[in-house]
């Protein structure tokens, strides 16, 4: 098995259920396994679910602090931030460890150096 794991996540309002369902997964898998390294990256329209501003978020967001809390890196792309309109002040401190200028590039890097990815 692969050691290292990447989550795209591409599902944004449309499905909030399945993004829920995808970052507890994530979770999951680090508690079962803390040696596997999981990343999560949001994309367009996925990354909205980062806004702190925005109620309907919240589970998901509670859900993203469980996951980092047992090890699971975030990041969030820069270029979606910027299609949906949301600014780094409307996420929370501490929330999203990295910001990727262009979460494209970032997903096209992590597979060259092996990650596994599923797309959501």
């Amino acid at each position: 098995m692969n050691d290292k794991l990447l989550f795209v996540f591409m599902t944004g309002r449309e499905n909030m259920a399945k993004l829920l369902a995808n970052v507890g997964m994530a979770s999951k898998i680090k508690e079962a396994d803390p040696d596997i390294y999981v990343e999560m990256i949001f994309l367009t329209p996925a990354v909205e679910a980062l806004n702190k501003k925005q109620a309907m978020f919240k589970p998901i967001l509670e859900a993203i602090k469980e996951a980092r809390k047992r090890g699971v890196k975030v990041i969030a792309c820069e270029v979606a931030m910027k299609n949906v309109g949301l600014d780094k002040e409307d996420i929370e401190d501490e929330l999203v460890d990295e910001f990727a200028p262009v979460g494209g590039i970032y997903v096209l890097n992590r597979i060259k150096e092996g990650y596994e990815t599923l797309t959501i």
